[in-house]
This record gives structure tokens, C-alpha cells and sequence, in this order.
């Protein structure tokens, strides 16, 4: 996926130049060609503005998620001087998950408005993922391939971690799953901190780890971590891993206040 460079009124843009062509879209007449729907606000933490929106274009209709990241301090606000920022570096996060075999949401526009060289806004378009649930939706439901979904997401996450790449947050949120023949394809979603090392640190695969592990049932969580350990090309004591991470829940869930058996 190519993207191009424009500048315009203080406003720095990466556009994808495979918009539209290249992205799913439906056909409708509902509302004026080159004009874009109402936002509709999705739930989101507050340090971002999350907005689904429809965009038609030449007789076409692309579903499009925009998010809008705000600053969560003065000192964050000063660090996108002398760093991307976040949207910067969610936007790179997800092209460098494709190069990898990972699925991210495609991104249509990145964009970056400043003031005297100072950040002010930062914004990332990306395609919606259509027939998509929230992983830890998922896991609620009662279905029958429970087992294969959890295996196959460890196999998933042992190949993410054995190609050197940290996800900068790994809750099941923050992972979208759908249906494709008889596979689960995942999509990685908040990806600004996520980033591909020379060596995988310890404490960064133990946080991702922790992370899945909050909302895994006891049954299905050696299920994961087998399939999980089937993937490294290094040498990893699966009990020794297993307790690290049973007391990293345990650590999570008592500064919370949520008592564990």
C-alpha cells in the first residue's frame, strides 16, 4: 500500500493511494456523491474521539472509523515535538503488522495539524472491519468452537512474539475476530505502542501475556499458551512461564479490588 505526502493549512496528510480503489465498499444514493454521513461517537478511553462514518464516492459507499487522539498531558503534548505522534505512529504500527502477515484495518488518511511547528491534532482513518466482535465478546458466547478460537489466537500471538513484535496493548478489546470459511482471522486495533524489536524483552512478552490471560477462563487458559508455545523458536519453560503469568493476573486483578480464589 503506497501513500502520498499533501500539505494544507497547517495540516499534514499520508493518504492512501489505493483510496478508494482499493478498499470494500457498497453502492447506495442516499446522499450526495463527495459528501460524507453524520459521525456517529463510538466508546472509546478518554484520551481519543472515536467516530464510525460513511463517505460516498463516485457512486460508491466506504464504511470509514476516524480516530481523533488527544493529549494526556502537557509533558505528552511536548513529547510529539520531538517524536511522531500517536497517530503518526499507530498509522506506521499497522503497515509494519501487514509487512509481518498480521492483520491490521486498512488506513485511508493519517494526518497531523500544526501550529509553529507544534502538534495540535492528529487524527487516523481506517477502514471498518465488517462482521467483526470484540475478542472478549467472543469468548462470552456459547459456541461450540470455543477451543479452536482460543488455540488458533494463541498460535496467532506465538507467531507475533516469535517475529519480535510487542502489541502495546493486548487487551482482548483491542482485538477484533471474524469468521473466514473455517478459519478465525484476527485484526490487531490500537497499535501506537505496538513495535517489532531485534529480541522480543522478556517483560514485554510477559505484559501481552498478562494481558490475554485476564480474560481467559482457567480451562481454556493452558489451551492458549500450548498453542502459543507450538510457535517460538526458542527454548521457553512452559510451567515457569505459566506461573509468571498466573501471578501477573493474580498482581492485575488485586489492584483492582477483584478478589481470585
Amino acid at each position: 500500500m503506497n501513500f502520498r505526502k499533501i500539505k494544507i493549512s497547517g495540516w499534514q496528510f499520508e493518504l492512501s493511494d489505493d483510496f478508494p480503489a482499493g478498499f470494500p465498499a457498497g453502492t447506495t444514493d442516499t446522499f450526495i456523491d463527495g459528501r460524507r454521513s453524520f459521525f456517529v461517537k463510538l466508546p472509546s478511553s478518554k484520551f481519543a474521539n472515536v467516530f464510525k462514518f460513511n463517505l460516498l464516492f463516485k457512486g460508491k459507499v466506504y464504511n470509514l472509523i476516524l480516530k481523533q487522539y488527544l493529549n494526556r498531558s502537557v509533558i505528552d503534548a511536548f513529547k510529539n515535538l520531538l517524536r511522531p505522534c500517536r497517530s503518526q505512529r499507530a498509522f506506521k504500527a499497522g503497515l509494519m503488522l501487514k509487512r509481518y502477515g498480521f492483520t491490521s484495518p486498512d488506513a485511508a488518511a493519517a494526518g497531523k495539524k500544526t501550529i509553529a511547528g507544534f502538534p495540535i491534532r492528529n487524527f487516523l482513518i481506517t477502514c471498518e472491519i465488517k462482521d467483526a466482535v470484540q475478542l472478549y465478546k467472543m469468548l462470552d458466547m456459547d459456541t461450540p468452537q470455543k477451543q479452536q478460537l482460543i488455540s488458533q489466537f494463541g498460535r496467532m500471538v506465538g507467531r507475533m512474539h516469535a517475529q519480535n513484535i510487542f502489541h502495546g496493548d493486548l487487551r482482548l478489546g483491542n482485538v477484533l475476530v471474524k469468521k473466514v470459511n473455517d478459519e478465525f482471522e484476527f485484526v490487531f486495533l490500537d497499535n501506537e505502542r505496538t513495535k517489532k524489536f531485534v529480541n522480543l524483552p522478556q517483560k514485554l512478552r510477559l505484559k501481552n501475556l498478562i494481558q490475554i490471560n485476564m480474560s481467559l477462563s482457567d480451562a481454556h487458559k493452558p489451551v492458549f499458551l500450548d498453542a502459543y508455545l507450538a510457535q517460538q523458536n526458542v527454548k521457553i519453560d512452559g510451567e515457569k512461564l505459566a506461573a509468571r503469568i498466573a501471578a501477573g493476573v493474580k498482581k492485575r486483578l488485586a489492584a483492582k479490588k477483584i478478589k481470585t480464589v
